[in-house]
């Protein structure tokens, strides 16, 4: 309870605080939120994300779903003698549902070792999939746990290498060491840098790398709402909220079309965090946020208008440790 002691109002506050004292279910909870990295510790999580997209250009709209469920894992390793410690984060499984404009569906599993888009001219995201379900690299945090360096993804950019033209690209955009260590960062600095207490939020920006040279940057409010108790256990609950967000083209993108300007705003967005205080790891997260606005495309010269109507929808669990 926070007071503001003054002459005038110093003897109602003394009986306030006199009441409190006798009350301590009024006090506020206060706990201490922090990522734990035990030596020898493994975590996987099952990731769905949903994507549903209509992009509207020059009054055509083009239509688009996806449907995709990532298997991870990341083991922490042993601390080093310079005393910092690799985390390997892997890619376990994949898969992936597509529908696209014209009708056109697309399924790959990683655990299908016959799996290959048939169409020919989206054949290269075969080889786009099949290497991502065997992503792996480890982040390297020095002695308080922030992000020294990467190591691993030379073996991926050779591999990477030796694919069409299309899906090198798209590899290559997607393992470069700057961006996994924004990311790695990014997933780890959702909670509060002081104690959490109900009635307190904090705020966090966020992007989203959506491809292509493509980003959405969100800024999101969290706040502490109490404990929740799921599967015997008793996990501390965040609640998020994106307040803003901007769209953002990279000029160099590898696409014809261009984004020259977007005007989006959030339609809705919600969502919620479980976390074990005393693993210090997340046990389930997820959320849902809608994305409307205008925007203007560029392609050989030609301005073309256009809307964005955009729903994403993810879901994380923590998978069982295997026994």
């Amino acid at each position: 309870m926070r007071m503001h002691r003054d002459g005038a109002t110093g003897l109602a506050l003394i009986a306030v605080g006199c009441l409190a004292l006798g009350c301590p279910q009024a006090a506020r909870a206060q706990v201490k939120l922090e990522y734990k990295f035990p030596e020898g510790q493994k975590l996987s999580y099952k990731t769905t994300m949903k994507i549903h997209q209509i992009l509207t250009i020059n009054g055509q709209e083009v239509p688009t779903d996806v449907d995709q469920t990532v298997v991870a894992s990341q083991t922490v390793g042993q601390r080093r003698g310079d005393s910092t410690l690799p985390v390997t984060s892997k890619v376990e499984s994949l898969r992936a549902e597509l529908s696209l404009p014209g009708g056109i569906n697309v399924t790959f599993d990683t655990k299908d070792p016959n799996a290959k888009v048939e169409i020919e001219q989206l054949a290269f995201l075969s080889e786009v999939f099949k290497l991502a379900g065997e992503v792996v690299y480890t982040i390297v945090l020095d002695p308080q746990n922030k992000v020294k360096a990467i190591e691993g993804t030379e073996k991926l950019l050779e591999k990477a290498d030796k694919l069409s033209p299309p899906a090198r690209d798209a590899i290559r955009s997607q393992v470069e060491t700057e961006k996994l260590k924004r990311q790695f960062e990014q997933s780890h600095r959702n909670l509060p840098d002081v104690l959490a207490r109900t009635g307190e939020p904090w705020e966090r920006d966020e992007t989203m790398d959506i491809g292509n040279g493509q980003t959405l940057s969100f800024h999101k409010k969290y706040e502490y709402t109490g404990t929740e108790t799921k599967g015997g256990k008793t996990l501390d609950k965040i609640t998020t909220k994106a307040l803003e967000v901007k769209y953002s083209m990279d000029p160099d993108a590898p696409t014809p079309l261009k984004v020259t300007k977007s005007d989006l705003k959030l339609e809705a967005s919600e969502g919620t965090i479980l976390f074990d205080r005393e693993a210090g790891c997340v046990v389930e997260a997820g959320g849902k946020t809608r994305i409307k606005g205008s925007m203007t495309f560029s392609i050989n010269g030609q301005e073309l208008p256009g809307d964005l109507d955009l729903t994403l929808e993810s879901k994380e669990e923590l998978q069982p440790a295997a026994k």
